[in-house]
């Protein structure tokens, strides 16, 4: 049985805030969401001038599992950026 590898994202600070490619937003914590091609994608600030994906299994986790962040806000503002892009 092979692995399949599932590609991730890395996008430019520029991308990241330009609307044009979709919307996007910070959530909380180390957490920030952009819609490309249609799809969010969940990412995390991995430099001054980078955005790297995280599964959504692993911010799922993250959130269920947290002690420190403030997961009550993180889903509220999760559910806000949801409801602007039906």
């Amino acid at each position: 049985m092979s692995k399949q590898r599932k590609h991730t994202v890395s996008i430019h600070k520029s991308v990241y805030h330009d609307v044009n490619t979709g919307a996007y937003a910070a959530l909380g914590g180390p957490f920030y969401i952009k819609k490309l091609l249609g799809k969010a994608h969940y990412l995390v600030r991995a430099s001054d001038a980078f955005y790297h994906e995280v599964s959504p299994a692993c911010f799922e986790a993250t959130l269920e599992n947290s002690k420190h962040l403030d997961t009550y806000s993180i889903k509220k503002k999760l559910e806000a950026f949801h409801e602007h892009q039906s």
